[in-house]
């Protein structure tokens, strides 16, 4: 048995929940997965894993092995950066994990030209509707996301922000009427975001300045800003929607903004990568080049 190859398949039976979901990740045989497991189990003289036809969950010894194997592959694998910087190559795979909107709209537009700046990297890109993603539990190297999460174990790199507005149809301000201060709000019906954690107040800058919160209220909510501006866009309320989305419908007139002079708070967006003594030089090309693309159009 390979002790490393077989701490990497069981991460990744960790990390994917099944032995046939790490096989397809690791272009292995289901059987090969599931026979590297058993030896590693052998060797330690312990079950890491309890199998049953549904679901795989890990065993007492599982939970304790499951995240020393993780430092242990993850300073692995900052070593041999480390030394493959010597040689100032950028290499290897990237995991990513971005919102969809910002996916959808920006990032994987720029990931081509990033491969062809580093031909020795290999990106995986896993869009989500997800506000908060485990980024050191789930094996990210870098997550981009609208805000930054509370957790020092991450650098939270920020790449610039988007201006919001509040925006609906002029058929629906046609027929519920247009509020002239924030605090009119509170009588519309407002499509409201949970992922952005905005399910109760809305912020906004004052003319002067000043910041202050403006109560919302509506019958839907979504954890994803995709569907807010499609529920907006047709008609059912009010949507505080980041500028990605909106412009073509504002500029076509599908959209109307309002309250544009109270400044809704905009939305800055981040790189996260976990907190290291060494940052993977393929992590830090990464950021460098989202950083440099993106500096002069994420801006509010």
């Amino acid at each position: 048995m390979n002790l490393l190859t077989a701490m990497r398949v069981f991460d990744r039976v960790c990390l994917l929940g099944s032995l046939s979901a790490a096989a397809r990740d690791l272009n292995m045989s289901t059987t090969a997965v599931s026979r590297m497991v058993k030896e590693l189990e052998d060797d330690l003289g312990v079950r890491l894993i309890n199998r049953t036809t549904r679901r795989l969950s890990l065993t007492e010894a599982g939970r304790d092995y499951a995240p020393r194997a993780r430092g242990v592959l993850d300073d692995i694998s900052e070593l041999q950066d480390s030394t493959r910087g010597l040689h100032k190559e950028t290499r290897g795979l990237i995991r990513v994990s971005c919102s969809n909107v910002l996916g959808h709209t920006r990032i994987t537009k720029l990931v081509p030209r990033f491969l062809d700046e580093n031909p020795l990297t290999t990106i995986e890109f896993d869009l989500t509707a997800r506000y908060v993603v485990g980024i050191v539990e789930e094996g990210y190297d870098v997550a981009i996301r609208f805000g930054g999460q509370a957790d020092s174990a991450l650098i939270a790199r920020r790449l610039g922000e988007v201006r919001n507005y509040v925006c609906a149809t002029p058929e629906y301000w046609d027929r519920h009427g247009r509020p002239n201060h924030p605090d009119d709000l509170a009588g519309h019906s407002c499509v409201l975001s949970n992922f952005a954690k905005r399910l109760g107040t809305w912020p906004f800058v004052g003319p002067d300045g000043a910041a202050f919160d403006a109560a919302v209220g509506g019958r839907i909510s979504t954890n994803s800003v995709e569907a807010a501006y499609q529920m907006t866009i047709a008609g059912f309320g009010i949507g505080n929607l980041p500028s990605l989305l909106v412009d073509t419908a504002i500029g076509d007139g599908r959209l109307e903004v309002q309250l544009d002079e109270f400044r809704p708070d905009s939305s800055p967006i981040y790189a996260l990568y976990p907190h290291r003594t060494y940052i993977a030089a393929k992590v830090r090309a990464f950021v460098d080049f989202l950083v440099r693309e993106l500096s002069a159009d994420f801006t509010a």
